[in-house]
């Protein structure tokens, strides 16, 4: 096509646009994401609030009866165990001290000028202490003992039916000078307290991070706020919190309940929820039914949320316990968790070619001996009166149709033949490692219960070191071995973990395990389960290798009220003694090794109790604390 002039002119065509790579509604759009002026401004929030600050400070907010002090020491010992150091600043105990004992209602009214003007004075002294210890100046004594977790079981134990009992009390963890996980740890500091003003939430935001206060000492901020408005859920809470408040010592329920409502009035009179988004701040309402969170970022988001949204006040069990014993359990003397499985022939070539550590390694078979069996069954009958147990109770509160679980939510209860074959419900949760005895430690041929296998649960990776004895590490790696001795929690072996790595790798399950609301049982094995019981205990989590986990045993947790755990110790079968000698001729047949014959007789160290350090046992040293080098078994074949 010509113009006049005698030029061309093509016709206008489309500006081909990219075609998308995938289909749209699949997809989305494939161009390049960009920065914009809005984007970025957008972004700025969540890249200060990202960055982990190693002083946090969480902000309690809500009336009286409302749950702050049992979300304090469920965060004080879940922070705690997570690494940090954490400690509870509750206001209520200094201004008892400062009043000199219980206050009642009259002592919160607005009206009352001198009451408020000490209310305000010891909100201060508790803040002041609390950023002298933030700070790691000189340490508030204000009887620790009893000020983070005094009310944690709030309860009596019960009945432990002559079972080993260990209740959840202490949170006061002890320092190892030599550890270089204390030298790098952030501490989060709970303000435990109504903060139910927004004159007194500024108060506080600019407190802990106006620079010209505390110059060069960045400090991150964030607001938790209770909210409870269920009317059967508040006169519970009423009915516990004078039961167990040292306000409402002494004092006749009714009368204290009275008193407390006197109370929670006058604070609504004044109270102030937030709502200014220029904030940190996590709302929980009526026990974590609903959360709704803004500016949450970093650690928070990924730690500190999640475990916010599984804590509940249910009366369901948590069981412990490693898998049964195996067969080459009895007949070997090595004592670490880790499992080499290999199918082949003693007779073959191949297996003859292998070294003396590798043929003991192949010992660690995973089929269950004579007692591992025993215990597996006993298990079995353990966690169907639990649960029938579980079941009655709930039964004389109320016609319990459905129970629910982490991963099905409200569900109907799934229902199993029983031994006597009555059918009854048996609702329970099972987790087990990846390992096949753990697994066939609750695989029961007539009950078909799922078992959620986990890798997360399996025992601790050693990496270059797997399958070797602590006594040949410390002969062919000294330097390694006197970091462990030194550092035993942060000490990462080579290529694998160190249980400090555990922590991480346990954090979901930890979460998992307190959001259930039925019975739960864990099948897994000495490292992880160190970490769990430590977690439950409220004990120092450094010192977690020291926790005894005996075979054939089961550990049982239930909640107390306060938000710990009780504890009661099961032994459910007898522990074949591991065979420290083998007499000449003696014949064995276990994972495809078949009629492998012990031609001499070969002593070792007496066993331990339970394995540490990684699932081995400890090395016994001198009174001068100089290592004695064990030579370790050898088998010959």
């Amino acid at each position: 096509m010509s113009d006049p002039n005698g030029v061309t002119n093509t016709p206008n065509k489309k500006k081909n646009h990219s075609a998308p790579q995938l289909d749209y509604y699949n997809s989305g759009s494939t161009e390049a994401s960009q920065d914009t002026a809005l984007v970025i401004t957008r972004l700025e929030a969540r890249r200060r609030l990202t960055k982990d600050s190693s002083r946090l400070v969480i902000v309690l907010v809500g009336l009286p009866a409302r749950g702050k002090s049992f979300v304090a020491r469920k965060l004080l010992n879940f922070l705690e165990w997570h690494g940090s150091l954490c400690k509870i600043f509750n206001v209520g105990r200094y201004r008892r001290q400062a009043s000199g004992g219980a206050c009642d209602a009259n002592f919160f009214d607005a009206g009352n000028k001198d009451a408020a003007t000490l209310r305000e004075l010891v909100a201060e002294f508790a803040l002041r202490d609390m950023l002298r210890w933030l700070d790691g100046e000189e340490e508030v004594d204000n009887n620790d003992k009893n000020n983070n977790n005094n009310n944690n079981n709030n309860g009596s134990s019960g009945d432990n039916n002559g079972k080993h009992s260990h209740n959840n009390i202490s949170s006061t963890h002890s320092v190892s000078s030599n550890s270089s996980f204390h030298e790098n740890r952030d501490r989060i500091a709970i303000f435990d307290a109504t903060n139910s003003t927004d004159k007194r939430r500024r108060w506080i935001l600019d407190e802990c991070t106006n620079p010209a206060k505390r110059p060069g000492t960045p400090t991150g901020v964030v607001f938790v706020e209770s909210i409870c408005d269920d009317e059967e859920l508040l006169q519970e809470n009423f009915r516990f919190k004078v039961s167990n408040s040292p306000d409402y010592k002494d004092v006749d329920e009714k009368e204290a309940i009275e008193d407390l409502k006197k109370r929670v009035k006058k604070y609504e009179d004044q109270y102030e929820t937030i709502t200014d988004d220029s904030l940190s701040y996590i709302k929980i309402f009526n026990l974590s039914t609903k959360l709704l969170v803004n500016h949450i970022y970093g650690r928070m988001s990924k730690v500190i949320v999640p475990a916010l949204m599984a804590w509940n006040i249910g009366s369901r069990p948590i069981l412990l316990c490693r898998p049964g014993q195996t067969l080459s359990d009895i007949i070997t003397t090595d004592r670490d968790d880790y499992v080499t499985a290999i199918n082949m022939k003693g007779t073959s070539e191949k297996f003859m070619d292998l070294s003396a550590r590798s043929k003991k390694r192949l010992f660690r078979g995973d089929s269950l001996g004579p007692g591992g069996k025993k215990f597996s069954d006993a298990l079995y009958d353990f966690v169907f009166e639990e649960s029938m147990d579980f079941l009655l109770k709930r039964a004389s509160i109320m016609d319990m149709k459905t129970t629910g679980t982490s991963i099905s939510g409200i569900a109907t209860i799934s229902y199993h033949n029983t031994p006597n074959g009555s059918g009854s419900s048996f609702p329970l949760k099972i987790y087990a490692s990846t390992m096949p005895r753990a697994s066939e430690t609750v695989r029961w041929d007539e009950y078909d219960f799922p078992v959620d296998e986990l890798s997360m649960l399996n025992p601790m990776d050693k990496g270059d070191f797997a399958g070797r004895e602590l006594t040949e590490i410390q002969n062919t790696h000294p330097s390694w071995y006197s970091r462990l001795e030194m550092d035993p929690f942060v000490t990462r072996f080579p290529g694998g973990e160190s249980y400090r790595d555990l922590i991480r790798r346990l954090e979901s399950i930890v979460v998992d395990l307190e959001q259930q609301v039925i019975p739960t049982l864990v099948v897994s094995h000495v490292s992880v389960l160190q970490m769990l019981i430590a977690y439950f205990r409220n004990s120092p989590v450094e010192e977690a290798m020291k926790i005894e986990v005996p075979l054939h045993t089961v550990l049982k947790f239930t909640p107390a009220r306060g938000g710990g755990w009780h504890e009661t110790c099961h032994e459910l079968a007898p522990v074949t003694e591991k065979s420290n000698s083998f007499s000449a001729q003696r014949i064995v047949s276990i994972e495809g090794i078949e009629q492998i014959r012990k031609e001499y007789t070969v002593e070792g160290p007496p066993p331990s109790p339970t394995p540490i350090w990684g699932d081995h046992m400890a090395i016994k040293t001198s009174s001068s604390s100089s290592v004695q080098a064990e030579k370790p078994p050898v088998i010959p074949f």
